[in-house]
C-alpha cells in the first residue's frame, strides 16, 4: 500500500500511521465485526492444533495478539511504502482477510483526509456564516428603517423635495415681478394687488412649510430631514460594508476548499492482495527437524548431568 500523501506533506507521518493502524485493535474489531475472525481462524471440530488455532472462547486482546501473529508488515519508511502479508487456513481465506485489512485501512486514511480538509475549511466556514448574519441584519435593519419612514431613497427624496422649493422660489420671483410691475402703474385700492400679495403669502408659506422639513422646528413631532438622511446613510453603508465582506468570505472560502482539495490524503494499492497456490506455512519440516534437534540437545545435556552426578557418587 503507497501513494499516500497529506495535507502537512509528511508522507512518513501517514505511513507511520498506517502501520500502528494495521497492528491496532481498531483494525481487528473493523475486521472481526464485518467477517468474524474466530471463524476463520477457530481450529474446527475434526481437527485441533494447539499451535496454530484460536481458542473459540479468545478475549479481544488475544485476537489482537493472534493477528499480529498471523500476519507480516514490511515497512519501507524511505518510500512510503507497507506490505502486508495475511496467513490463513486457506488462500482463499487470506485474500478475503487482506481485501478487508486493505478496505478499512482506505477508510481510516479517508477519515484521517476529510477531517483534515474540514479542519482546513472551518475557519473559512465560520467566517462566512458570521457574514451571512451580519449583511441579513444590516438589511432588515435598513427595510424596517423604510417601512417606518414610508421612503425608499432618501436621496430620490430629498432632490424631489429641494426640486419643489426651487419651483416655489421660481413662482415667488414671478410673483413679485409682476406685483412690482402692476404698482408702478396702479396704486391702491386694486385687488389685483391685494390678489398678488395673498399669493406671495401662500408661496412663502409653503417655501418655509418644504424648508421646515430640512430641520427641526419649535414644537415639531416628526424627525428632521438631515438625522432621517443621517441614518439612511449610516444603514446603507453598513449594508454595503456587510456586502463586501460577505463576498471576501466566499472567497476566503473558495481558496481554502481549493487548497484542501489539492492536498488531500489517499491509500492506493500497488498490489492487490492474491490468492497463493502453495502453502508456505506453516514450515512443517523445519519445525519438525528444529523439534527433533532441540529434543535432543536437552536429552544430550541431561544425559550428561546425569552421568556427572552418578560418577560422583
Amino acid at each position: 500500500m503507497g501513494g499516500i500523501s497529506n495535507l502537512t506533506g509528511a508522507d512518513t507521518l501517514d505511513s507511520d500511521i498506517l502501520y500502528d493502524f494495521l497492528k491496532s485493535q481498531q483494525l481487528v474489531e473493523e475486521i472481526d465485526e464485518e467477517l468474524d475472525l474466530r471463524h476463520y481462524y477457530v481450529c474446527p471440530d475434526d481437527a485441533f492444533d494447539p499451535l496454530y488455532c484460536l481458542r473459540p472462547e479468545a478475549s479481544v486482546e488475544e485476537l489482537v495478539s493472534y493477528w499480529n501473529n498471523m500476519t507480516e508488515i514490511a515497512y519501507d519508511g524511505g518510500g512510503g511504502i507497507i506490505e502486508l502479508s495475511v496467513r490463513a487456513f486457506g488462500p482463499k481465506d487470506a485474500q478475503t482477510i487482506a481485501e478487508v485489512a486493505f478496505k478499512s485501512s482506505e477508510r481510516m486514511i479517508n477519515d484521517l483526509s476529510n477531517a483534515a480538509r474540514a479542519d482546513a475549511t472551518k475557519y473559512a466556514e465560520i467566517d462566512l456564516e458570521r457574514s451571512v448574519d451580519r449583511l441579513k441584519l444590516a438589511r432588515r435593519r435598513l427595510a424596517e428603517f423604510r417601512n417606518e419612514t414610508q421612503i425608499i431613497d432618501p436621496d430620490l427624496d430629498f432632490e424631489s423635495q429641494m426640486g419643489v422649493i426651487t419651483s416655489l422660489q421660481e413662482q415667488l420671483t414671478s410673483s413679485l415681478i409682476d406685483r412690482g410691475l402692476l404698482e408702478l402703474t396702479t396704486s391702491r385700492p386694486d385687488p389685483r394687488l391685494d390678489r398678488l400679495d395673498g399669493t406671495i403669502q401662500v408661496i412663502e408659506e409653503q417655501i418655509e412649510l418644504q424648508r421646515g422639513k430640512f430641520g427641526h422646528t419649535e414644537g415639531s413631532q416628526t424627525e428632521a430631514y438631515a438625522e432621517m438622511m443621517g441614518q439612511f446613510e449610516e444603514l446603507n453603508v453598513e449594508v454595503q460594508f456587510a456586502e463586501q465582506a460577505y463576498i471576501q468570505s466566499l472567497a476566503n472560502l473558495d481558496a481554502a476548499q481549493a487548497e484542501a482539495q489539492k492536498q488531500s490524503r489517499y491509500l492506493a494499492a500497488h498490489v492487490r492482495p492474491t490468492m497463493a497456490q502453495t502453502a508456505e506455512a506453516p514450515k512443517g519440516l523445519m519445525i519438525t527437524g528444529l523439534t527433533l534437534f532441540f529434543a535432543f540437545f536437552m536429552w544430550l545435556v541431561g544425559a550428561l548431568i546425569y552421568y556427572s552426578l552418578r560418577e560422583r557418587v
